[in-house]
């Protein structure tokens, strides 16, 4: 039967069969003076509970007190001598009596509360908290105090482990039982400050992401958000949250600086606009914003000045490095202007801003044709962006001037993603007869070979990298790959385990082993753990979602399995890599639950991207088992 969370609030259990309501003031109060035959415990209660609600304190003790002899609901009766004590100051005396209502029923779940109230008021935080916890054992589904819990430890303890098992908590229970969006935003929100504060700032954009889709207009979160995603250079995400939180909220100093910063790093106009408002801020970011501007208005002489003091103490911000340069390149200093542009475009690339990267690499060619590492690192954007043929003739230009077997390899290795697997034996073999102790070349024929489906002497190849070097995980993930694909499931598994003992922080690893037990239906909680790890190491990705999902489903949790599925979708339209398996799984998970054109419309998203006959048969026969 579904739990409501808020029942518990909704009434107060009587001292007897007759509900407690607050009674009418009695004509002669003589009457109440002390319990006797006439009088009964509830009447007594009653009166009290009237002259508690007249605040007339002193006189409600002493009918709590003669309701209290007649040895009846006791826990209720304790519960209202602790509020009295508790409105007149008498702190000690309201502990008391609120434990001796415990004693008498621990299910009884104001005492505790009003504990906590105690606690708090004369600041001993740590009882306050425990005394919570104690309520939250007996009640697990109370979620307000799972909430009060948590930020009892973040804001007063500063305890942010205890508050973030508090916070989770909350998010928990909400896959189980009704929860108000009020607790799911906050909850999410704390997480997402918590993760920040520990530099796990994929997590933390996970989990204020989430605070954002329940609540649009949480101010604090699109603060963290456009903060968080430019000291990650995630430009696109950071300009998006930056333009929301303007649209909604008053005009800030610190998100005029973010996009005073992307379109800076864009050349884009809007720039000035933004640097402009901005640079009245006496902080760093003030400073820089007023730099960049100089940079634009041509007042070289004072943007060098501050810049450069900006990068020494801050050498990772990219557009010191690009305003530098444009400076160094209007003196005629074309080894300065170079290097700052070089600068700029590494930086961009490792934080995948490809565009950017190649706008800074190009214009360092403009200056001179004959770095090599510039060709490296157009190749390796080209390479990420899927352009190989543009990779390989970039990283060839890199070896021509400066050969090294790694880019040799490299250059093999792309060769066998065209399906030119002539070229690529002609550079690995020749990789191999120059280090035949080296156990790179051995590896990247391997995976040549595993994409010509020669997965038996792919196997042999990764099996003597192993050899030369057998602690390598990288090495052991791909030798499973090619076992699996000859239907090597024992040893596909044993391989995983030992990738796993040599790098225990592998999430690739974790997800395929999870995936890999889903798939044949075996150890299925270790499935779901497995993945639970990979996705404690990269939350946002989107495949691992999926295998989570499907090892809910292949556990019979199809309400379950189908929420994770859908959220995988979701996360993989948002980095545009729809996938044709996540589209299935979702088409079989609705078939589960009896939506039969839900299963079709998904299927159908997956032939689509893909197709397959099996998945064909499915949308031709939707009803078949």
């Amino acid at each position: 039967m579904k739990k409501y969370i808020f029942i518990l609030f909704a009434f107060v259990l009587p001292l007897s069969c007759t509900s407690i309501n607050k009674p009418s003031e009695p004509n002669n109060t003589d009457q109440y003076k002390a319990p006797n035959n006439i009088l009964s415990g509830w009447s007594l209660y009653s009166t009290g509970l009237f002259y508690k609600n007249t605040e007339n304190y002193n006189k409600a003790i002493k009918y709590f007190m003669d309701a209290a002899a007649f040895q009846e609901e006791l826990d209720k009766v304790y519960y209202q001598l602790a509020e009295c004590y508790y409105y007149m100051y008498n702190y000690n005396t309201a502990i008391m009596y609120a434990k001796m209502a415990i004693k008498a029923d621990k299910r009884y779940f104001k005492p505790y509360l009003l504990l906590n109230r105690v606690y708090s008021d004369i600041n001993n935080n740590k009882k306050a908290v425990e005394i919570l916890e104690e309520l939250v054992n007996i009640y697990p589904e109370m979620i307000n105090i799972h909430y009060s819990i948590g930020l009892t430890y973040y804001n007063r303890l500063k305890d942010n482990d205890k508050a973030l098992v508090s916070f989770r908590n909350i998010i928990e229970l909400a896959n189980a039982v009704p929860v108000e969006d009020y607790y799911k935003e906050n909850a999410n929100y704390y997480i997402g400050r918590i993760y920040y504060s520990k530099n796990l700032f994929d997590k933390s954009v996970e989990h204020l992401e989430k605070t954002i889709e329940i609540n649009s207009d949480n101010k604090a979160a699109l603060y963290l958000l456009s903060n968080i995603l430019m000291e990650l250079y995630q430009l696109d995400d950071a300009k998006e949250y930056s333009l929301q939180y303007l649209s909604k909220f008053e005009a800030n100093n610190v998100i005029y600086a973010n996009l005073g910063r992307i379109y800076y790093i864009e050349d884009n106009p809007r720039a000035m606009e933004y640097l402009g408002g901005a640079m009245s801020s006496n902080d760093i970011y003030g400073v820089l914003c007023k730099s960049l501007y100089y940079e634009l208005i041509r007042k070289d002489k004072e943007a060098a000045s501050l810049l450069k003091t900006i990068s020494l103490d801050n050498s990772l911000l990219i557009s010191p490095h690009i305003a530098l340069g444009r400076i160094a390149l209007r003196k005629g200093d074309k080894k300065t202007a170079s290097g700052e542009f070089f600068t700029a475009g590494v930086i961009l690339y490792k934080s995948a801003q490809y565009d950017a990267a190649r706008a800074q690499l190009t214009q360092v060619l403009t200056i001179n044709e004959k770095i090599p590492e510039v060709y490296f690192y157009l190749g390796k954007i080209y390479e990420e962006t899927q352009n190989i043929n543009l990779a390989i003739v970039n990283f060839k230009k890199t070896n021509k001037m400066r050969p090294t077997l790694e880019v040799q390899i490299h250059i093999g290795y792309l060769y066998s993603q065209l399906n030119n697997f002539e070229n690529a034996a002609q550079y690995i073999d020749a990789a191999i007869k120059q280090e035949p102790n080296n156990p790179k070349p051995y590896f990247f024929k391997g995976l040549a070979l595993s994409r010509n489906n020669e997965f038996p002497e792919a196997e042999i190849l990764f099996r003597k990298a192993i050899e030369l070097k057998q602690d390598d995980d990288t090495y052991y993930f791909y030798l499973a790959t090619v076992q699996e694909k000859q239907n090597k499931i024992d040893d596909t598994i044993k391989s995983l385990k030992k990738a796993i003992e040599y790098n225990p922080e592998n999430a690739m690893v974790f997800n395929y082993l999870g995936y890999l037990y889903a798939e044949n239906n075996i150890n299925l909680d270790e499935s779901i753990e497995l993945i639970q790890k990979a996705l404690a190491i990269a939350p946002s990705n989107g495949a691992y979602l999926d295998s989570l999902g499907w090892a809910y489903y292949k556990k019979g949790d199809i309400k379950l399995a189908l929420k994770k599925l859908l959220l995988a979708e979701k996360r993989l339209d948002k980095e545009k890599s729809p996938d044709p398996v996540v589209y299935d799984h979702i088409g079989d998970a609705y078939k589960k639950m009896g939506e039969t054109e839900k299963a079709v419309e998904y299927w159908k998203k997956s032939v689509d991207l893909q197709k397959n006959s099996k998945i064909e048969e499915k949308i031709k026969n939707p009803l078949m088992k």
